[in-house]
């Protein structure tokens, strides 16, 4: 399996309690997020006529424009479709024959009990630095993956197959997708470059989305706990699997310091089928980061641990080895 198929893969899994919304109910503002449901709307109407004139307004949404972005940085886009083509595929190809009534559904509970409520932003500031302030927007798609995040915006696709099955899976989500927002606004809007060919750029690579993804899950476990939903997510299954856990942390740690080691050196086809364990398969930078996020909030403070978003991420894992070496 080539390089670009893998990093491909491996993408496809990336408060003002007082404010009004002060537009219409397709974007509702509140306090420093806008939780935008332009695109959603847009694509049902085009879902249920047909009209590729819709298309036209599509293309100019805030939302798809953050996809299209993301498409290309990632390497989604490989093909390089132009915006209107690009939409066109991801909207036709995964849900033109969806049940319309579940994806109407997912857009009314988002709006009612993520966007009004402004529940992801009240959260994702308590695993933020004291003073942080969002810029962000959180668009809520119709197509393309499960959620994603591109510079100091997020999104979420409320016609998942995960979603259509469990509405209440949005709430979740959207805590760790606005959490990404504010994790790269706090690297000055920094993603790192996934064209890469040395070991040391890939150890790099994994700290980031370690620390990144970690970060997220971790910032929505107690919620999920009072939902009684960590069932709900194998990850938060296996955090909660001590001898699972203590065999998926020894073998990051023989993939991260594999890397780590010889940072000179080439990578090879080899190297880069580490990363679907990271990402993909055991989900290690995923389960491995959320443990080290709670280490570190546990015997550190939450001060220190969000302290940590705004370093190299290299130092947030050098912090849990000091403090499990202790």
């Amino acid at each position: 399996m080539g390089k670009n198929i893998l990093i491909l893969s491996f993408l496809a899994f990336i408060c003002a309690p007082g404010a009004t919304n002060k537009n219409s109910d397709e974007v509702i503002v509140k306090g420093n997020v806008s939780y935008d449901f332009t695109l959603a709307d847009l694509s049902v109407k085009y879902i249920e006529t047909g009209d590729s004139l819709i298309l036209s307004d599509i293309v100019r949404t805030e939302g798809m424009k953050l996809l299209y972005n993301h498409a290309n940085w990632s390497g989604n886009n490989s093909d390089k479709l132009s915006i209107r083509d690009f939409a066109e595929t991801i909207i036709d190809s995964d849900h033109k024959g969806m049940n319309i009534n579940l994806i109407l559904r997912n857009i009314q509970y988002a709006k009612d009990s993520i966007a009004v409520t402004d529940y992801p932003q009240k959260i994702c500031l308590q695993y933020l630095p004291e003073g942080f302030s969002f810029s962000s927007r959180l668009c809520f798609t119709v197509g393309y993956d499960l959620g994603i995040v591109y510079l100091n915006n997020s999104s979420v696709n409320v016609a998942h197959k995960r979603y259509l099955e469990n509405c209440s899976e949005l709430k979740y989500f959207s805590i760790h997708e606005l959490h990404h927002a504010g994790f790269v606004m706090l690297r000055k809007n920094y993603m790192p470059s996934l064209n890469i060919n040395t070991y040391g750029e890939m150890a790099e690579l994994i700290a980031y989305f370690t620390h990144m993804e970690g970060m997220a899950v971790y910032a929505a476990y107690d919620e999920r706990s009072k939902g009684n939903a960590l069932n709900n997510d194998p990850d938060y299954v296996a955090l909660r699997d001590k001898a699972l856990m203590n065999k998926y942390i020894n073998r990051y740690f023989e993939i991260y310091n594999h890397f780590l080691s010889r940072s000179n050196d080439t990578l090879t086809e080899t190297d880069w089928l580490m990363l679907g364990e990271l990402s993909s398969d055991k989900r290690l930078w995923y389960r491995v980061g959320a443990k080290m996020a709670a280490t570190i909030d546990e015997k550190s403070g939450r001060n220190k641990l969000t302290g940590l978003i705004a370093e190299p991420s290299a130092h947030f894992i050098k912090t849990y080895l000091l403090l499990v070496e202790k």
